[in-house]
């Protein structure tokens, strides 16, 4: 096992790397951008994979057994076979407007989303499910609760016609379109996501706040009408720890912040300062992700540094690179990917993030 923070595989590419994906087995991993060939390797041993893309890949997302990989490729999205790439089907979601975000649920229905609407597609076929149109859009996130049955949107109304400096956090149920909880913050809305029961949402915005909510009925949770916080943090990325007892959130700031889920009190943050030295100023951190096991998140902040860190703070280790698009860790844990202008970057975290 290799020393913490090691670059364990680079994948070269000839633009900016915006969208990265681990298969469920964690043994390969596909990356795409700006270029024309979306790139598929194996971390370790194996063939690489090379297909060719007719646009901005945005997003990919690999099926729940690992067959086959979803890939958002400008206006079409691609089912492609998960050993030779070849393409099973092709499609437009909404002719004129690009695809942003790829999920499969569990039963391998795959979720996809434009800045107008959320589609829902068959997994095998391709065939609408069903379309579900937002209204004052833009749809600026997305996730999906663990069992597939809801989506959580980031809506953005700074965007259109009609735009103003407005937004709100809203859930769906997939098989409805029904909307089930919706909170309105003060500005738009960033980033939300799920906690692993689906019960509750955690949003950032842009009126500088970060709240939770129930997911049925969209009552806030916190902060209550009590906490006055007057610090400037500029939340702007979020995500819950798998077991969720705690999210971690970034902020324009240069802090990622580990905060009780129950209460939003804050744990730990990094990067943690030395008590009665200098203050350093951090780039605003503008990824974050919880490592599988809860005990270690990351960050990536526009000062061209990528962290990973205990709860409390303290970092297990620092990786410079190029200004980070994408970042998610395997799903066992072992490795940490990064998307950066002209390359993708497989790091190796030891046993951080197992167990």
């Amino acid at each position: 096992m290799s020393q913490p923070g090691t670059v364990a595989l680079t994948v070269e590419h000839d633009g900016s790397v915006q969208a990265i994906a681990f298969s469920p087995d964690s043994s390969r991993f596909a990356s795409g951008g700006t270029d024309s060939v979306l790139r598929v390797r194996s971390v370790g041993i194996g063939p690489p994979i090379d297909v060719p893309t007719q646009g901005l890949v945005s997003a990919i997302a690999f099926s729940p057994d690992g067959t086959t990989f979803a890939v958002a490729d400008f206006e079409q999205v691609f089912l492609r076979h998960g050993t030779t790439g070849a393409a099973i089907w092709q499609g437009p979601l909404d002719p004129g407007n690009s695809v942003n975000t790829l999920r499969f649920c569990p039963d391998g229905r795959l979720v996809a989303a434009t800045d107008t609407a959320v589609v829902v597609l068959d997994g095998p076929t391709g065939g609408t499910l069903r379309r579900i149109p937002v209204d004052t859009p833009l749809i600026a996130d997305l996730d999906l609760s663990h069992d597939g049955s809801r989506v959580a949107l980031a809506i953005d109304q700074r965007h259109g016609g009609d735009h103003q400096f407005a937004g709100s956090a809203r859930v769906l149920a997939l098989d409805t379109g029904a909307e089930t909880g919706r909170l309105t913050p003060d500005n738009a809305v960033f980033a939300v996501a799920f906690s692993p029961d689906g019960s509750l949402v955690l949003c950032c915005s842009a009126d500088d706040t970060t709240r939770m909510f129930e997911a049925d009925g969209g009552a806030q949770l916190w902060p209550t009408e009590d906490d006055v916080d007057d610090q400037v943090t500029a939340p702007s990325c979020l995500a819950f720890d798998p077991k969720g007892k705690w999210t971690v959130v970034g902020g324009a700031d240069g802090f990622a912040r580990v905060l009780e889920a129950e209460s939003g009190v804050e744990k730990g943050r990094a990067p943690k300062l030395t008590p009665g030295g200098p203050n350093p100023e951090f780039g605003a951190v503008t990824h974050v992700a919880f490592a599988p096991n809860g005990k270690a998140a990351a960050s990536a902040s526009v000062d061209n540094v990528v962290r990973v860190f205990a709860l409390d703070g303290k970092e297990h280790y620092t990786v410079s690179t190029e200004e980070v698009q994408a970042m998610a860790f395997s799903p066992d844990g072992r490795w940490l990917a990064v998307g950066c202008f002209g390359r993708a970057l497989v790091i190796d975290n030891g046993d951080i993030g197992l167990g």
